[in-house]
């Protein structure tokens, strides 16, 4: 009876031991993320009304859940340095950026779909004359107007899906600016 009594006591002792390993594991069996190259496409389109004016793709690879400083990001930098001459005294040339900049981070979820997050900011020159030599835009110095377009966006899309939910409309000309983001996992 005194075994009895100590396999019974020693059993009870033992049972919340072996529940806390059944709760521990299953943290064992969680998923590992695995870095996964996705190729991102962005596609900036404008449009005079329903006239299509220009596109300017950008294509470039981002490794998921890769984090670099902290962020997760991959960055485009593409354009040109316009000379401005300051006026005054001392009149000194600087250069300003033109063109496009895109800081891009992909996180991949648990159901499959990838995390998305963008920052965009690109910038035009407005052309002062259009080609048959009539003035579009005054600027009585002669120095050139700059349209600027800067945003940040999450999305969260499937392999293979396109957004384009980003709209824009210049207030000078009224054209607007498309922007269509597609991924696709690269194997």
């Amino acid at each position: 009876m005194k075994k009895l009594s100590y396999l019974f006591l020693l059993g009870a002792l033992c049972l919340p031991a072996l529940q806390l390993r059944a709760q521990e594991k299953p943290k064992a069996e969680e998923r590992v993320k695995v870095p996964t190259p996705v190729k991102v496409q962005i596609v900036f389109t404008e449009y005079d009304g329903d006239k299509k004016v220009s596109s300017m793709p950008y294509a470039f690879t981002v490794i998921t859940d890769e984090k670099i400083g902290g962020n997760y990001s991959t960055s485009l930098r593409t354009g040109i340095r316009v000379p401005i001459q300051t006026e005054g005294k001392d009149q000194k040339t600087t250069y300003m950026d033109i063109g496009s900049n895109i800081d891009c981070g992909i996180k991949s979820e648990d159901d499959g779909r990838f995390h998305l997050y963008l920052i965009f900011d690109r910038s035009m020159l407005y052309p002062n004359k259009s080609s048959e030599g009539e003035r579009l835009v005054s600027e009585p110095n002669g120095l050139p107007l700059v349209r600027q377009f800067r945003t940040s966006e999450n999305l969260i899309l499937k392999d293979g899906q396109t957004s384009e939910n980003l709209v824009s409309t210049d207030p000078l000309n009224g054209r607007t600016l498309r922007v269509s983001v597609t991924i696709n996992v690269q194997k």
